[in-house]
């Protein structure tokens, strides 16, 4: 009941359509990379192209998800969003008639373009979210926040790739990357004119800085703790692709692969929506550790794999164990990111997902070769080892973050009290 009515909260206060557009606006990008695939092979009969597109594609969007939040730090979501929002849509479309044209000298950097210019609803929205909970001194339920962002997510990685797969149908492979096109001018264009867009360097409460760390300053280290714990889970789910990939040519199934890391999504969004049930008690460093923990045990169910039943339970498992540590990385950042800063870092640690996306898949497939594919899902548990390692580590300096910003959260909430006081005295 606490979970629904916080939920309920939630739309109350950005509107229903709100959280429609957001997720129609994730789309375009969770249809890019299978997009690009699709339509390079289908024109060149060369995965090897395909691959080279697709990658650059990756790259692109890493790197570009940092100027982004930059950008729009210091210019404002709504006009970076607009702008963000044309240049791909005009990029994706260009592609499109690049490779059917031809003119392969033009594939990559319209790829990489299309790729960096990519509107960063998730990062923004989650930026969103700690303005309007901040200002209504809701802080507590910046995690439930997370947690539906993090469900609808997965919902859109799961969405995207399917609606290729619709699309291409048709029997014209441009076509999908042509439908993200329109989608993204249908949808990023009006998430970025919605209401709920903060307004330009505006510090919510949620961030209020303490004396010993002036507002606005950047805190490099915490950061760099922050992408590297997302780095984490980029490289669980890059390796786990491949591995499930491995396991279904293992097993004589390869069409079964989709099926099996499909699963993995669905459990990811059951679980990250039932985060919210958790006990307000269990502060975001608590759930960032404990996470930590349950992902090395989500990592090494995938080792018992044998048949497509037990690998569609260890991707259950894996699922479920991934989203809280998910989600606590984006509520970390949320609660302790500098407000003039927030989307810099929130876009960071999304870049910070897909570097480990892309190196977990490298790294797996050369196990993969090697060892089949429980070699492949060695690389998994050995991330997640890694990064409750990593979350041993900082937990100390984290708890003093999180204790100094709610000290000033308090100190700025009595000096809001005492203000109409004095006023009226």
């Amino acid at each position: 009941m606490a979970a629904r009515a916080s939920y309920r909260d939630l739309v109350r206060i950005t509107g229903p359509w709100f959280l429609v557009l957001a997720f129609l606006a994730r789309l375009p990008a969770a249809m890019g990379p299978l997009g690009v695939i699709t339509l390079v092979v289908a024109a060149t009969g060369s995965y090897g192209t395909a691959g080279l597109a697709a990658a650059a594609f990756g790259i692109g969007a890493a790197l570009g998800g940092p100027v982004t939040g930059t950008l729009a730090d210091r210019f404002g979501q709504r006009a970076v969003g607009i702008a963000t929002a044309v240049v791909d849509a005009a990029a994706y479309a260009a592609l499109v008639f690049a490779v059917t044209g031809g003119l392969s000298a033009a594939v990559l950097p319209f790829a990489a373009l299309a790729g960096f210019a990519m509107p960063q609803v998730g990062p923004l929205v989650r930026v969103r979210w700690a303005v309007l909970l901040g200002d209504r001194g809701r802080q507590r339920q910046l995690p439930t926040a997370m947690a539906y962002e993090g469900a609808v997510d997965e919902a859109s990685f799961l969405a995207g790739p399917a609606l290729v797969g619709i699309l291409a149908l048709t029997g014209w492979a441009g076509v999908p990357l042509l439908v993200a096109a329109v989608l993204t001018v249908l949808a990023a264009v009006p998430f970025a004119l919605h209401r709920t867009v903060p307004p330009v360097l505006r510090a919510p409460r949620t961030a209020s800085p303490s004396p010993a760390e002036p507002a606005g300053r950047m805190p490099f280290a915490r950061v760099a703790v922050l992408v590297a714990a997302m780095s984490v889970i980029g490289v669980v789910f890059g390796a786990t692709q491949t591995g499930v990939t491995a396991f279904a040519d293992t097993i004589g199934s390869a069409g079964s692969a989709g099926l099996i890391y499909a699963v993995l999504g669905v459990g990811s969004a059951a679980a990250g929506l039932a985060v919210a049930w958790l006990p307000e008690s269990l502060g975001p460093v608590s759930r960032y550790v404990w996470s930590a923990v349950a992902l090395v045990g989500g990592t090494a169910a995938l080792l018992l794999a044998h048949s497509t039943l037990t690998a569609l339970a260890a991707v259950v498992v894996l699922g479920v164990t991934a989203a809280p540590y998910l989600i606590s990385g984006y509520a970390l950042a949320g609660r302790l990111c500098p407000p003039r800063r927030a989307g810099m870092v929130m876009t960071l640690l999304a870049s910070g997902v897909v570097g480990g996306v892309s190196l977990g898949a490298a790294a797996a497939g050369r196990l993969a070769d090697a060892y089949g594919y429980r070699g492949a899902f060695a690389v998994p548990l050995v991330a997640a080892v890694l990064g409750l390692l990593l979350a041993a580590l900082v937990t100390p300096g984290l708890r003093r973050a999180v204790r100094a910003a709610d000290a000033a959260d308090a100190a700025a909430a009595a000096k809001d009290v005492r203000r109409p006081a004095l006023a009226a005295a």
